[in-house]
């Protein structure tokens, strides 16, 4: 259970990234991913590379998807308590 920034895993980053109008994009060096989501102008606005784990991401990991997503900590914790 996701607990503000702690026991975010791969499907719950990714979850949140859809719901908020990311999808996959390529696959990256390893087990990563960049998930794009483009804007208005269809142009590409925000790139977050995504690693591929099988336990929860640190919370310091977290925080860099968090600030490559341009989308407000805040609204993270709050998507995880709904």
């Amino acid at each position: 259970m996701v607990n503000r920034l702690y026991n975010w895993t791969y499907r719950d980053v990714t979850n949140f990234l859809k719901d908020k109008g990311f999808s996959f994009f390529e696959q990256l060096k390893g087990s990563h991913e960049s998930w794009i989501k483009f804007g208005d102008n269809g142009e590409p606005d925000r790139i977050v590379e995504v690693n591929f784990a099988h336990k929860s991401y640190p919370p310091k990991t977290l925080k860099i998807m968090i600030r490559q997503s341009g989308i407000d900590q805040k609204e993270w914790i709050t998507w995880a308590g709904a």
